[in-house]
């Protein structure tokens, strides 16, 4: 009898045990996570970076395992065999690309009071740290990521496996999608986006095929949100925020115009709709004498956009830290 008796309280405890980690309760000593997971980790890379490179948060976060421009942690997620583990990883940011520098661009095309170590902006809107500058005073510059053909150690910590069937999503138009998507990526309690096309009739559409003006689709910015730390309604008035004058502009966003740049709140539940809708009110009623022309529609497709538009602007130098306040530059 005590035998059994040892035996059934040890299973009852393996059985606790796992419900409390299904729950995100506890960290699994081992694990195996897979695209999706919500989880919380600690994590860090062995080097510090270059201030003009430093785009995303390091050491506690909470994240979708494959979800977001974070080069290399998602794939040492996904091969996480202990709750703490130290990645060796062989040129994280890419090799060093000789077409992207050094190069010389002559005085003539330089702009003056540069020095050493200055960042540039090109036309194509790449950035370039200033390598030299001559006597003549022709700049040297390199557009290659700073840490490009480098090795780097990651340190990594899984502290918890978080429940994703309570995260929520929801779907904006807001112009561009590139700025509005990394204004959501600096909120709190924003664990998630991406860009897609939405509410269009044309089936898997492309990037060109939406720029046509004949799909029907919006550009649009999807958000995965955690409502224990994000509310809907202050995502709303981001959105708001962000979209400013616009609001009362059909078909347009700033400089942006035709139906694939029209603005809405493509909501995903009732409460969201409700929420929605009272926020849209709220903000009527600020400007009695101009109608808002924004969209509130239940999402009916949304089609995500091609890789090279995801997190863009974060790929591109501009930070994606939580609650950062650098102006977003969409063009340059």
């Amino acid at each position: 009898d005590e035998v059994f008796y040892q035996l059934m309280m040890r299973i009852i405890v393996l059985l606790m045990l796992k419900t409390m980690v299904t729950r995100g309760l506890v960290a699994p000593t081992t694990t195996a996570l897979k695209l999706g997971d919500y989880v919380k980790v600690n994590w860090r890379l062995s080097m510090p970076l270059p201030e003009e490179i430093d785009v995303f948060d390091q050491g506690e976060c909470n994240l979708v395992v494959g979800n977001g421009y974070i080069p290399a942690l998602h794939d040492c997620l996904l091969n996480l065999k202990e709750k703490k583990q130290e990645f060796s990883l062989k040129a994280p940011f890419g090799e060093t690309d000789p077409r992207l520098g050094p190069v010389s661009v002559p005085a003539s095309n330089a702009p003056k009071g540069l020095s050493v170590d200055d960042m540039v902006r090109l036309g194509t809107g790449q950035t370039a740290r200033v390598v030299s500058i001559s006597e003549d005073g022709a700049v040297e510059i390199d557009a290659n990521h700073p840490l490009a053909g480098k090795d780097v150690d990651l340190h990594l910590e899984l502290i918890q496996v978080l429940d994703a069937s309570k995260l929520e999503k929801v779907t904006f138009g807001a112009g561009c999608f590139w700025g509005f998507e990394l204004a959501c990526q600096r909120e709190p309690g924003v664990v998630a986006t991406s860009v897609g096309y939405a509410q269009g009739q044309t089936e898997n559409p492309t990037y060109q095929d939406v720029c046509s003006g004949s799909t029907g689709h919006t550009e649009a910015v999807q958000v995965t949100y955690d409502p224990s730390l994000v509310q809907f309604d202050r995502i709303c008035t981001l959105f708001w925020d962000r979209l400013g004058e616009n609001r009362f502009a059909l078909n347009r966003v700033g400089n942006d115009m035709g139906t694939q740049y029209r603005h809405g709140i493509y909501y995903h539940t009732d409460e969201q709709a409700a929420i929605a809708k009272a926020s849209f009110e709220t903000e009527q009623a600020k400007h009695p004498d101009r109608p808002i022309v924004t969209e509130l529609e239940p999402l009916s497709v949304y089609y995500i956009a091609e890789d090279y538009h995801q997190q863009y602007l974060q790929k591109g130098g501009q930070s994606a830290k939580k609650e950062a306040e650098a102006t977003i530059r969409c063009y340059g």
